[in-house]
């Protein structure tokens, strides 16, 4: 798999971000694209998997303090999932992160995606909130 990242919402690396979050989020879980696609796109990085040059995981993240990145929509593509795609993606993205000197990611993670955290090491730190009419917990990790 490689990797991509761009700032801000603009470029082929962000139109690709948003092609898998349409079909994971609007497409089948039937997320309204009102919360999905909101006023804060332009401040997030977008980080984005490819497999022989086709968009199939993605996640955007902002710093919200001095040494901290809220990582969020995070989704892989029907058919890629369970192949260690995404954990591959969260590799690059910690990488990224400790080069722009983040101590901490939090995330607020769908009850679904809690096992896939916590093998990465992340702990739940609040919860259950619904989000979405979906069921999320705040979990972080120190990196």
């Amino acid at each position: 798999m490689e990797a991509k990242m761009v700032r801000g919402a603009t470029g082929p690396v962000y139109m690709d971000a948003l092609e898998i979050r349409k079909k994971v989020f609007i497409e089948e879980q039937g997320i309204d694209p009102a919360l999905e696609f909101d006023e804060n796109e332009d401040f997030f990085t977008y980080f984005v998997g490819y497999d022989e040059a086709k968009p199939i995981v993605t996640a955007r993240a902002r710093r919200v303090d001095d040494d901290t990145w809220v990582v969020q929509r995070v989704a892989t593509r029907t058919g890629y999932r369970r192949h260690g795609l995404a954990r591959d993606l969260f590799e690059f993205i910690e990488a990224q992160a400790v080069k722009m000197n983040i101590k901490k990611i939090k995330l607020h993670a769908q009850e679904s995606a809690e096992p896939f955290y916590f093998a990465m090491n992340y702990e739940r730190v609040s919860g259950p909130e619904m989000e979405a009419g979906i069921v999320h917990y705040w979990m972080e990790k120190a990196i």
